[in-house]
């Protein structure tokens, strides 16, 4: 294959998207607007796009999402190729054109992966973090191992995921969701449920989910662009929000992606002064009916955070919400990541903070665990 490298261009959205949209390996993620988004998420990461196309002769034959932000730890600030407004901070791997065959993929991903190194050694990046979406059609084929990254030098850091399966009948999916579940779902029936999508959303009520997420999280935590185009995603039919009302006042808003006939909880905010009633319990099991009234083939609820790991310590909430989560059934996959460092010094850095940091969720010795137990 003759292959060249074409930088990509903010003026080109349509012709990106419209490779997204055909490619096995894109979803959401990949698409020009997610890319504004991660631009726009937190200014102080100077976050900047230097993402490109791949080229056999004249034929794109790949896209290759790629951002650059500035990281700070204790001791420095240090470039990465990193996107800190997704799971595990890390961009969406390479999407391909459809037709390749598997050695076709092969020497395209090679000559990416290669083309990354020089862009890292240029830019004096020193750690790139990557992962693969289980929602792209080849990723839930299982056609192509997604753990290509450890073959770049890309140490697995890897999570899972939870995917519910909305072809199931009703009754199967009732079945699947935990029994505690099953009592707050009902308690949760004077609720009124409301869906939002393209056709009736409005400025107005886009703004009470606004609003009612900066009371549930005690601030803005992010810059009003990233929620004007959460707005026009909605408008543009790929993401719908749900609301929950009580005493005629809207009480609780979730906020899904939609591409490729799947979804994604993408936000949520519950009002605090109602913490204590079973909202979501409501809201998720209706959302889950509607999804598969609506005939979209899975809903990815996020990682689930079961413990510490070495390479990921979640907090208690993390776990807790989690936990909830798999209450309302579904399976797990993986969350393929991967990371390369570029730097020895800063490699030991972050590695000997992680080692420490876990070391502390283990027991002092063996009869201490025993007691524990």
């Amino acid at each position: 294959m003759n292959l060249s490298i074409k930088p990509h261009s903010a003026k080109e959205p349509k012709d990106w998207d419209e490779f997204c949209s055909k490619s096995p390996d894109a979803w959401f993620w990949h698409t020009s607007g997610w890319r504004e988004y991660t631009l726009n998420f937190r200014p102080l990461l100077q976050t900047t796009d230097l993402s490109f196309w791949i080229y056999h002769e004249n034929k794109p034959v790949a896209i290759v999402p790629l951002t650059k932000e500035s990281v700070s730890n204790e001791k420095n600030t240090v470039k990465a190729f990193s996107s800190s407004s997704a799971v595990g901070a890390a961009i969406p791997s390479l999407a391909l054109a459809e037709g390749l065959n598997l050695e076709e993929r092969e020497k395209v991903v090679d000559y990416v992966f290669a083309a990354i190194d020089d862009l890292a050694r240029k830019e004096s990046i020193v750690l790139a973090r990557f992962c693969s979406s289980p929602l792209a059609s080849i990723s839930r084929e299982g056609g192509i191992q997604r753990m290509f990254f450890q073959k770049y030098g890309y140490l697995d850091v890897s999570l899972e995921t939870l995917l519910v399966d909305l072809h199931l009948p009703k009754d199967q999916l009732w079945k699947r969701v935990r029994r505690n579940h099953h009592r707050n779902v009902k308690k949760g029936e004077g609720y009124k449920i409301s869906f939002y999508t393209s056709k009736n959303v409005t400025p107005e009520i886009f703004e009470e989910y606004k609003t009612l997420h900066t009371k549930a999280a005690g601030r803005q935590t992010r810059p009003d662009r990233t929620f004007e185009l959460m707005y026009e995603w909605l408008k543009g039919n790929i993401a719908f929000l749900v609301a929950v009302q009580k005493d005629n006042k809207n009480i609780a808003f979730e906020y899904f992606s939609v591409y490729k006939n799947s979804v994604y909880a993408f936000s949520a905010a519950n009002d605090p002064d109602y913490e204590t009633q079973p909202i979501r319990h409501a809201l998720e099991w209706e959302a889950i009916l509607w999804m598969k009234e609506k005939g979209f083939d899975f809903y990815e609820m996020d990682i689930q955070y079961k413990g510490q790991l070495p390479h990921d310590l979640p907090d208690r909430k993390l776990m807790s919400i989690s936990l909830f989560k798999k209450g309302f059934g579904g399976f797990s996959v993986p969350q393929y990541l991967g990371e390369k460092y570029y730097d020895r010094n800063f490699f030991l850095q972050e590695q000997t903070k992680r080692v420490q940091q876990f070391a502390l969720s283990l027991p002092e010795n063996a009869k201490s665990a025993v007691k524990n137990e």
